[in-house]
Formats: structure tokens, C-alpha cells, sequence
């Protein structure tokens, strides 16, 4: 059988780039606030279930929670946890595009 993309992956890689979308009109958009900060959490307990699944606990899935931790400070504390958040994510994003980047320089 061939390997095929979960679930799971696709719940997280799709969430985190409309995400990135979301988060980039947030600021002119509380209805793009509201669907970025829902996407976070999707795609946080994505990486989660993910991570659980596949017995990959890293140090990098731990700080790819940075996003849900500024929606919380967003939400409960202050507006600039919502650009935090944001922020974070495309750091995440630009590290996954790097790693895949340095995996095929890798292959032969």
C-alpha cells in the first residue's frame, strides 16, 4: 500500500496556512482575528495528536505552541499577543519550509 498524507496532516498543514492568511487581515478584521485564533488552536492540538501519534516529541513541537500562547495573551490580556501569535507562526513556517529545504539537500 502506498504511504499516504493523514488526516491529521493535512487538518494541520491546512489550517496552518489559511492561518497565515487569516492572521495577515486580522488586523483590519475582527471576523479574521476570530478565524486565525481558531485555526491556531486547530492546528496546535493538530501538532498534538500528531506528535502523540507518531512518537515524535521534539523540542520544536513544543515551541510551535508559541502561537496558541499569544492568542492567549491576546484574548485575556492584551491585543499584541494576537501579532505575537502571528509572528510565531510564520516563524514556524519559515523553519518548515528551511528543514524540508535542508532534507532534499540531503538526499542523493
Amino acid at each position: 500500500m502506498a504511504n499516504r498524507i493523514g488526516w491529521d496532516v493535512i487538518t494541520h498543514s491546512g489550517a496552518g496556512l489559511i492561518a497565515l492568511v487569516a492572521g495577515g487581515l486580522m488586523g483590519v478584521s475582527n471576523v479574521a482575528r476570530g478565524i486565525f485564533c481558531v485555526l491556531m488552536v486547530v492546528s496546535a492540538v493538530s501538532a498534538v495528536l500528531i506528535s502523540w501519534r507518531h512518537n515524535a516529541w521534539v523540542t520544536g513541537h513544543w515551541l510551535a505552541m508559541l502561537p496558541v500562547i499569544g492568542i492567549g495573551i491576546g484574548f485575556f490580556l492584551a491585543d499584541w499577543g494576537y501579532y505575537l501569535a502571528y509572528a510565531a507562526l510564520w516563524i514556524a513556517f519559515v523553519h518548515f519550509l528551511y528543514r524540508g529545504w535542508q532534507s532534499q539537500q540531503a538526499q542523493p
